[in-house]
């Protein structure tokens, strides 16, 4: 008896025999529009006795074959040479002929063309497919000649990159180079690849405006019918977002360990130090002490003093505090932290101007004092003496910027200013500026550096206005 024909698994034909709701009906439109998008002409033949009958013909094998097909073609009449293969060719063994089951035979047409055309038509036909193919990529795709010269990215590399396709066609990839890749690794890569094997690592690379990204990439050899390595194809994926994600889990880990270092530094450190400061202070105060004895007990006053400053400051950054927010006028607000530093100033030299006038903020006023006072600090500190800070302000819709300038030294290393315990002056705990990005990042607010030189630095503190998150709350 013979068996009963199984419909195609992966696509579905008008058959009446099958119910509106089976599987193969339900993925029929699925299958017919991922068969159709292959740039390749395909034909799918169904098995009738000694022959086979056409089932179906993609868009691709419509637009290349001139003549009219219709279902039920016999594939003896149409293509007696694949005809012939089916019947006499390993089943297994054919590139362009498979059997999807024991009744069904898809066909990947060859293209056909006279001497005096073919080799164009099928370059023309090949390019056509494979750019249709890798141009949607969601990564970057690169291929090179055999001397690293650039042939061909798609979309995307123009998307990462900021270079367009005429750009990049001729050039190197070394014009992404931002030299954070050693040359050993660069060395190791060609190394890998000119021997015909694949690469696969991770660039710190530099898109056409200057920007630094992170890309992981898998470059690989591309061989011709004898097996000569022709190109080289690099598939590259910005992966500068997981990066960043990567740098804040380990921020993170960073401050949950500061945080149990902090608890330790306080029990350990706060209350032998409290003791030490009141006995250096008796015995300062002591007359039997002579004056150069109470200049080292002025030197043990000021580390002592430093210590706190550090022992307070890694508490306050370790520490998360509940957050009272308030209407806050920002001109009355720095007119008191004037009043409070002022003798720091005076003692500096330094001149402090208010401009802030009509702007009110809202936020938690404890945590906003800390923050002014340790940018204020800051700008002292870049100060030798007699210099000048202005702080202005201004309403950007429900914004209120606000900048502190200053005359001071300037900054020299800008990428690190916001790390802990980075620091440029050799009595600074650096962790007054990161203590600051954290308040303002808990006010859902900005802080950045918009320029420091010699001569002026600028720091620019972006806060909600008052009355742009309605109620006051506390977070």
């Amino acid at each position: 008896m013979e068996a009963e024909k199984q419909p195609l698994d992966f696509i579905s034909f008008d058959r009446g025999n099958l119910p509106p709701d089976s599987h193969f009906k339900k993925n029929k439109i699925r299958y017919r529009a991922i068969l159709n998008s292959i740039p390749i002409p395909i034909s799918l033949w169904e098995l009738n006795r000694d022959d086979f009958g056409l089932l179906f013909l993609n868009k691709a094998a419509k637009k290349y074959f001139k003549i009219e097909f219709k279902q039920g073609t016999l594939l003896s009449k149409s293509f007696p040479h694949e005809y012939l293969n089916a019947f006499t060719s390993s089943r297994n063994n054919n590139s362009r002929l498979r059997f999807i089951n024991e009744n069904t035979l898809l066909i990947c047409h060859e293209i056909q063309c006279d001497d005096t055309t073919s080799e164009t038509y099928r370059d023309n036909y090949r390019r056509g497919a494979f750019r249709s193919i890798i141009e949607p990529s969601p990564i970057s795709i690169v291929i090179t000649d055999k001397n690293g010269n650039i042939e061909y990215v798609n979309q995307k590399f123009v998307e990462v990159t900021g270079y367009s396709i005429t750009e990049a066609i001729g050039k190197n990839p070394r014009i992404l180079k931002s030299g954070n890749t050693s040359s050993e690794e660069y060395k190791l890569l060609w190394d890998t690849i000119i021997s015909g094997n694949v690469w696969k690592g991770e660039f710190v690379n530099k898109r056409k405006n200057g920007e630094t990204y992170y890309e992981f990439a898998v470059i690989s050899p591309i061989r011709n019918d004898q097996g000569v390595i022709t190109n080289f194809i690099a598939f590259k994926e910005d992966i500068t977002k997981l990066k960043e994600a990567e740098n804040e889990l380990h921020k993170a880990e960073k401050f949950a360990a500061l945080g149990k270092m902090a608890a330790y530094i306080a029990h350990e450190i706060k209350t032998p130090l409290t003791s030490i400061k009141l006995n250096v202070d008796i015995l300062e105060q002591s007359e039997i002490i002579d004056a150069d004895s109470k200049k080292s007990f002025s030197i043990l006053q000021k580390e002592i003093k430093r210590l706190n400053n550090l022992l307070k400051n890694v508490l306050q950054f370790a520490t998360e505090k509940r957050l009272y927010f308030s209407e806050i006028n920002l001109c009355k607000k720095i007119d008191s932290i004037h009043e409070f530093i002022k003798p720091l100033l005076e003692q500096h030299g330094i001149t402090l101007h208010n401009r802030t006038l009509g702007s009110y903020i809202y936020g938690d006023p404890q945590q906003l004092r800390s923050l002014f006072i340790h940018l204020l600090e800051n700008s002292i500190e870049s100060i030798n003496s007699n210099g000048e800070i202005d702080v202005y302000s201004e309403m950007q819709g429900k914004e209120c910027h606000i900048y502190i300038k200053d005359n001071g030294c300037g900054i020299n290393n800008i990428k690190e200013i916001f790390e802990p315990f980075y620091s440029t002056k050799s009595t600074g705990t650096g962790l007054g500026l990161p203590i600051a990005k954290n308040i303002v990042e808990h006010h859902n607010g900005i802080l950045k550096l918009v320029s420091s030189r010699p001569g002026e630095t600028i720091f620019e503190i972006i806060l909600p206005a008052w009355g742009s998150n309605g109620k006051a709350s506390d977070h």
